[in-house]
């Protein structure tokens, strides 16, 4: 039986991510102020407290999952979780320096954990259940290591359209480079639609289910390239089989079309974002 189309395939998404470890640990540290934005409404949604057990997945570079582990203190516990170990190779390297004890580190499938039952007081996620193939699994899977009572709380990406680093980096991408099916990223859309990642929580036996959406504005002073690490995070494997003229030209095709964002000395930047939460029941 074949997945439905859209499905991502783990095998392409271990490819698809071992790409672009490399990228994601350089920049990491550059899009902090932006991570932080992201890290606050996901924490907020999923109630992290002191000295509480999580479990953070999909963690990459290590947000949301340095943040929370800062957020429980030395007497909590924080497992930085992700599919592909090159990952979280950075992320390892940023506790270390933090001192954060309370942070540990396990290569895991969303589908099957390697956790025990009720080991885990919460479960967060950022931007990692679009790739899932399973995504009803991951969230049971989820619930499973929750305690009774316990709370998950992901957070998924709203319309392509809405989020302007995504909109100008991947047409630009599309009309320098061309299609790549090995590397499309319509999955990161997935959830994009309202209520679809919150029926995947009721499916999952996961109760008193909400969704918020978040709609981010920012901006960016003009004659600055701040696009240039989204451009590397979400087209590493791309740039590499560049040549030299076709870089540029994408550079260019991306300058110019944050042209026409501009507004005074700014370039105008909004993000669209959905976080849904819900509990594991207490009976």
């Amino acid at each position: 039986m074949t997945a439905p189309a859209g499905t991502p395939d783990k095998e392409q998404m271990r490819r698809f991510w071992r790409a672009r470890g490399e990228a994601w640990d350089r920049w990491a540290d550059v899009v902090a102020e932006s991570a932080a934005r992201m890290n606050e409404p996901l924490i907020a949604a999923a109630r992290i407290a002191p000295g509480l057990r999580v479990l953070d997945l999909a963690s990459g570079a290590g947000q949301p999952a340095l943040a929370i582990a800062e957020r429980v203190g030395p007497g909590g516990e924080v497992v930085a979780s992700d599919l592909v170990p090159q990952m979280l190779e950075g992320a390892r390297r940023r506790a270390e320096a933090a001192g954060l004890r309370q942070l540990r580190f396990e290569t895991a499938d969303m589908e099957r954990l390697p956790f025990a039952d009720r080991a885990f007081d919460r479960v967060t996620c950022r931007f990692g259940i679009m790739f899932v193939p399973d995504p009803v699994q991951a969230l049971a899977e989820a619930r499973r290591v929750l305690v009774p009572g316990g709370r998950a709380a992901f957070m998924a990406w709203g319309p392509r359209e809405d989020t302007t680093m995504f909109r100008v980096i991947l047409a630009a991408a599309d009309r320098v480079l061309g299609p790549d099916p090995e590397n499309d990223m319509s999955s990161v859309f997935r959830f994009a639609e309202p209520g679809s990642l919150a029926a995947v929580f009721r499916k999952a036996g996961l109760v008193d289910v909400v969704e918020e959406e978040l709609r981010l504005s920012g901006s960016a002073p003009v004659g600055k390239p701040f696009w240039r690490p989204q451009v590397e995070m979400s087209l590493a494997p791309r740039l590499e089989r560049a040549s030299e003229a076709e870089r540029k030209a994408l550079d260019e095709s991306v300058a110019e079309a944050f042209g026409e964002e501009i507004s005074g000395e700014s370039y105008r930047l909004s993000a669209h974002v959905r976080i849904v939460a819900g509990e594991r029941p207490r009976g």
